[in-house]
Protein backbone atom coordinates (compact mmCIF):
# COMPACT_ATOMS: atom_id res chain seq x y z
CA UNK A 1 0.00 0.00 0.00
CA UNK A 2 1.48 3.15 -0.64
CA UNK A 3 0.08 6.17 1.68
CA UNK A 4 0.49 10.38 0.46
CA UNK A 5 -0.06 12.09 3.91
CA UNK A 6 -0.42 16.11 2.99
CA UNK A 7 2.24 18.07 5.24
CA UNK A 8 -0.30 21.57 5.90
CA UNK A 9 -2.69 20.52 8.44
CA UNK A 10 -1.70 16.87 8.98
CA UNK A 11 1.62 16.67 10.06
CA UNK A 12 2.65 20.48 10.58
CA UNK A 13 0.24 22.51 12.31
CA UNK A 14 -0.18 25.33 10.23
CA UNK A 15 -2.45 27.15 12.69
CA UNK A 16 -1.52 30.63 11.22
CA UNK A 17 -2.24 29.59 7.54
CA UNK A 18 0.97 29.85 4.79
CA UNK A 19 1.60 33.35 5.99
CA UNK A 20 5.21 34.36 4.87
CA UNK A 21 5.67 30.59 3.81
CA UNK A 22 8.20 29.73 6.76
CA UNK A 23 7.24 26.28 8.65
CA UNK A 24 6.29 27.28 12.30
CA UNK A 25 4.37 25.24 14.18
CA UNK A 26 4.99 21.85 16.03
CA UNK A 27 3.79 18.58 15.03
CA UNK A 28 0.33 17.42 15.17
CA UNK A 29 0.09 15.13 17.93
CA UNK A 30 0.93 11.31 16.86
CA UNK A 31 1.91 12.36 13.50
CA UNK A 32 5.76 11.33 14.36
CA UNK A 33 4.12 7.88 15.80
CA UNK A 34 1.43 7.14 12.70
CA UNK A 35 4.35 7.48 9.75
CA UNK A 36 6.72 5.19 11.67
CA UNK A 37 4.04 2.75 12.17
CA UNK A 38 3.01 3.08 8.46
CA UNK A 39 6.41 2.16 7.39
CA UNK A 40 7.95 0.25 10.24
CA UNK A 41 5.23 -1.77 11.57
CA UNK A 42 2.86 -2.11 8.26
CA UNK A 43 5.57 -1.61 5.74
CA UNK A 44 3.78 0.58 3.63
CA UNK A 45 4.87 3.29 1.32
CA UNK A 46 4.44 6.82 2.19
CA UNK A 47 5.03 10.18 0.51
CA UNK A 48 4.42 13.84 2.00
CA UNK A 49 2.94 16.04 -0.20
CA UNK A 50 2.35 19.58 -0.24
CA UNK A 51 2.78 22.98 -2.53
CA UNK A 52 6.06 24.00 -0.17
CA UNK A 53 9.41 23.18 -1.60
CA UNK A 54 10.22 19.50 -0.88
CA UNK A 55 13.86 20.80 1.10
CA UNK A 56 11.84 22.78 3.34
CA UNK A 57 9.99 20.08 4.39
CA UNK A 58 12.90 17.70 5.03
CA UNK A 59 14.81 20.07 7.32
CA UNK A 60 11.39 20.30 9.13
CA UNK A 61 10.92 17.05 9.45
CA UNK A 62 14.41 15.86 10.21
CA UNK A 63 14.63 18.53 12.96
CA UNK A 64 11.27 19.42 14.03
CA UNK A 65 9.21 16.01 13.60
CA UNK A 66 11.83 14.01 14.28
CA UNK A 67 13.78 15.80 16.83
CA UNK A 68 16.84 15.22 15.20
CA UNK A 69 16.82 11.54 16.29
CA UNK A 70 18.95 9.00 13.96
CA UNK A 71 15.31 6.69 12.37
CA UNK A 72 15.51 2.96 11.22
CA UNK A 73 14.20 5.00 7.75
CA UNK A 74 15.46 7.89 5.13
CA UNK A 75 13.69 10.50 4.06
CA UNK A 76 14.03 11.25 0.25
CA UNK A 77 13.15 14.40 -1.93
CA UNK A 78 11.12 13.11 -5.05
CA UNK A 79 12.24 13.53 -8.49
CA UNK A 80 9.65 16.23 -10.26
CA UNK A 81 9.72 13.18 -13.12
CA UNK A 82 8.36 10.28 -10.18
CA UNK A 83 4.99 9.29 -11.14
CA UNK A 84 5.35 6.99 -8.16
CA UNK A 85 6.26 6.02 -4.89
CA UNK A 86 6.63 2.48 -3.51
CA UNK A 87 10.08 2.20 -1.81
CA UNK A 88 10.28 1.12 1.66
CA UNK A 89 11.38 2.29 5.14
CA UNK A 90 11.83 5.05 3.47
CA UNK A 91 9.63 8.74 3.17
CA UNK A 92 9.03 10.56 -0.09
CA UNK A 93 8.33 14.16 0.07
CA UNK A 94 6.87 16.08 -3.23
CA UNK A 95 5.23 18.44 -4.48
CA UNK A 96 3.63 17.19 -7.07
CA UNK A 97 -0.03 14.86 -6.94
CA UNK A 98 1.28 11.10 -7.55
CA UNK A 99 -0.36 7.84 -7.22
CA UNK A 100 -1.53 6.34 -4.07
CA UNK A 101 -3.60 4.22 -2.86
CA UNK A 102 -4.96 6.72 -0.14
CA UNK A 103 -4.75 10.55 0.46
CA UNK A 104 -4.92 11.65 4.12
CA UNK A 105 -5.34 15.61 3.75
CA UNK A 106 -7.46 18.36 6.19
CA UNK A 107 -8.61 19.60 2.82
CA UNK A 108 -10.15 16.76 1.45
CA UNK A 109 -13.42 15.49 0.45
CA UNK A 110 -14.19 11.82 -0.47
CA UNK A 111 -15.71 11.38 -3.62
CA UNK A 112 -18.89 8.90 -3.88
CA UNK A 113 -19.32 8.80 -7.53
CA UNK A 114 -21.81 11.49 -8.03
CA UNK A 115 -21.44 15.13 -7.51
CA UNK A 116 -25.31 15.15 -6.44
CA UNK A 117 -25.18 17.85 -3.12
CA UNK A 118 -21.56 18.40 -3.18
CA UNK A 119 -22.34 21.83 -4.09
CA UNK A 120 -24.01 22.24 -0.86
CA UNK A 121 -21.21 20.20 1.08
CA UNK A 122 -18.25 22.30 -0.23
CA UNK A 123 -19.89 25.40 1.21
CA UNK A 124 -19.95 24.29 4.73
CA UNK A 125 -16.58 22.55 4.77
CA UNK A 126 -14.01 22.85 7.29
CA UNK A 127 -10.65 21.68 8.13
CA UNK A 128 -10.33 19.85 11.76
CA UNK A 129 -8.97 22.95 12.86
CA UNK A 130 -12.17 24.71 11.74
CA UNK A 131 -10.88 26.77 8.93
Amino acid sequence: MTVSIDFDGVIHGYSQGYGDGSVYDPPVEGAAQFIFDCLMVKGWSVFVMSTREPDQIKEWMENTLFEGKEMPFKITILSSKARFWNAKKNIGITNRKIAAHVYIDDRGMRFEGSFEGMLEQLEVMKTWQGK
